[in-house]
């Protein structure tokens, strides 16, 4: 009869350590104190010394934990299978050690370094609603005896609450995650809007227009329209490998260099070479930037123009026919001490010079057939008697018909100048 009462009393107890354990958990969505929660109870209701739980870090393959009852706390981690808490990990059996020493698997390190000696322990896995280990309870030094199948039990059962604590702990971080990204990209956004020019220069006998249209919250194209002095004008272009707040980030890199330089009027070849140098010292291996730049004399009506890995700037000419600048190097940022070749062409009354980014060119149907610049040079001379916005409104209007049902995938950036009002 004692015997029952007694094993009646410790179902009861370890019900009611079960529901506080359901009430706590629901009380926050902080990961950490989550963990610690679980870990004050465990130890607690087990009358052991001190425990560690440790989460499953599936992309390294690693166990690993923040919250340590008992010891100090720091973020340790170890390979799965390595130790014994590792190995439960692995397994996902629990194991229950009277004498931690004579476990082979046991590190005995931890121990040496910390100055604690790890005599009982019990290492249990948690496992979701489907089955899969989150994590493992370690717990140790049962302060009378060892710890029981009866101890087993409970950690099992709290493992029940615990991993859906984490879980939902988890999804709450993310959530918080996306939204800070969010923010971050609207900030970045911002930024690269306000680098774009926000009105053009007014040069007599030309028409400027500009228009570019990013596919996410931040796009990797840049564009600029500078009036060098009263007779020349200078065109950028340029498409940063990638996209997000990394390329936003080298295309104001871009443009402040950009415009350090202007001052110290460097012919185009010697402004792209600075360029490709400044980008290559203050990039990483995987970014670099196509960029193209065309300046324009008045007094002479002549284009220079210099290609670093850019799509071929193209003349329009008034009488419909069609003109690829085709000399070109690599992109900027992408070797050091890239030579760039200058190309000088004429421009008479009703020419007309665009630049593009790939979006535009490269632009896909579902037929998997590309825009092209055949297509664009058509669209172009069809609205030539048009203002340069107006004409620029129709290239994105056709690429869109072109595209058709396929969604906007890349960057759309065009930069127009034209001879004559």
């Amino acid at each position: 009869m004692a015997e029952a009462t007694s094993k009646q009393t410790e179902i009861i107890k370890r019900l009611n350590a079960l529901v506080e354990a359901s009430n706590l958990l629901n009380s926050s969505l902080n990961l950490k104190k989550i963990l610690s929660i679980l870990l004050d109870l465990a130890t607690k209701y087990l009358q052991a010394e001190r425990g560690t739980i440790y989460l499953i870090d599936k992309e390294k393959s690693e166990i690993w934990s923040q919250v340590t009852k008992g010891g100090e706390v720091k973020e340790f981690r170890l390979p799965i299978g390595h130790g014994i808490a590792g190995s439960a990990a692995k397994t996902g059996r629990t194991v229950n050690l009277k004498d931690a020493y004579q476990d082979k698997r046991f590190d005995k390190e931890f121990d040496k370094r910390s100055g604690f000696k790890t005599k009982t322990m019990l290492c249990t896995p948690m496992k979701d609603k489907k089955g899969e280990i989150v994590g493992v309870f370690q717990i140790l030094n049962k302060n009378k005896g060892y710890f029981t199948p009866d101890d087993q039990s409970f950690l099992s059962s709290l493992s029940i609450p615990a991993t859906l604590a984490i879980e939902n702990a988890r999804l709450h971080e993310a959530e918080i995650q996306i939204q800070r990204m969010e923010r971050e990209l609207e900030v970045a956004a911002q930024i690269q809007q306000q680098i774009l020019p926000k009105t053009l220069p007014k040069i007599e006998g030309l028409q400027l227009g500009s228009l570019s249209i990013p596919c996410h919250a931040v796009g990797g194209d840049f564009f600029d329209i500078l009036k060098l002095d009263d007779h020349r004008i200078g065109l950028v272009i340029a498409d940063v490998s990638g996209k997000g707040i990394p390329a936003a980030l080298l295309v104001s890199t871009l443009h402040a260099s950009l415009h350090a330089y202007r001052e110290l009027r460097f012919s185009s070849v010697d402004l792209t070479t600075k360029l490709n140098q400044f980008i290559y010292e203050n990039s990483t291996a995987e970014k670099f930037i196509t960029f193209a730049l065309c300046i324009f004399d008045t007094r002479t009506s002549t284009m220079h123009s210099v290609n670093a890995g850019h799509c071929f700037p193209l003349i329009i000419r008034a009488d419909g026919s069609m003109v690829e600048m085709k000399k070109n190097g690599f992109g900027l940022g992408m070797l050091p001490g890239s030579k760039y070749e200058e190309e000088t062409v004429k421009l008479g009354y009703g020419d007309m010079i665009v630049l593009y980014t790939d979006g535009i060119s490269e632009s896909m149907n579902e037929k998997r057939e590309q825009y092209g610049n055949l297509r664009l040079s058509k669209i172009l001379n069809r609205y030539r008697g048009f203002l340069v916005e107006e004409m620029l409104d129709e290239i994105v209007k056709d690429v869109k018909r072109f595209s058709g049902n396929s969604s906007q995938d890349d960057d759309l950036t065009l930069v127009l100048l034209k001879v004559g009002n």
